[in-house]
């Protein structure tokens, strides 16, 4: 599944309105290292951010991008970032804040965040936020693209990247995630 949103055209107001209903969304961006799905899931949130749209970025990945690019090198964010997701299970929503609308949930790269308990980080987050947008990679859990409401697959046509990408979307179509 591929969504692209050209940014010189004059209707992309009305496709990322589209995406949005009254009801809040939860909207997993799965990827392969290096092709951009950080760069995508940060730029979407800023931009619903700046519509009004209370929205969460849920950093799953193993390599933690979110981590370096919001904590500025700065103490008090990296403290703030390393506690994040286990305030999530305890029903605390206390991520990075980068805006009015926007907070960050991550995790010290290279550590283990046992994120087995999708279900209750994910109820957590839905009770703050409009939007939440999962930055999710192959070692992200199964149950956060069961509870997915739009799943995005970003891809380059890398010939190498086509057969684990397609072995992954397999495993999750007998996992009974699609």
């Amino acid at each position: 599944m591929q969504h692209r949103i050209k940014s010189k055209d004059k209707n992309t107001d009305n496709n990322i309105n589209k995406l949005l209903t009254k009801e809040k969304k939860i909207i997993n961006l799965k990827k392969k290292k290096k092709n951009g799905t950080s760069f995508l899931v940060n730029n979407l949130a800023k931009y619903l951010s700046s519509m009004g749209i209370k929205t969460a970025i849920l950093e799953l990945t193993t390599n933690r991008n979110s981590y370096y690019i919001y904590t500025k090198n700065q103490e008090n964010l990296r403290s703030i970032a390393c506690e994040s997701i286990k305030k999530l299970r305890r029903g605390i929503t206390e991520g990075i804040t980068v805006d009015k609308n926007l907070e960050v949930y991550t995790g010290l790269p290279g550590e283990d965040l046992s994120l087995e308990d999708a279900k209750v980080i994910i109820d957590t987050l839905q009770k703050r936020y409009s939007a939440i947008l999962i930055d999710c990679d192959f070692s992200t859990p199964v149950q956060y693209f069961k509870i997915a409401q739009e799943i995005y697959i970003v891809q380059t046509m890398d010939i190498l990247t086509i057969q684990p990408m397609t072995s992954f979307l397999r495993d999750l179509k007998a996992k009974e995630s699609l």
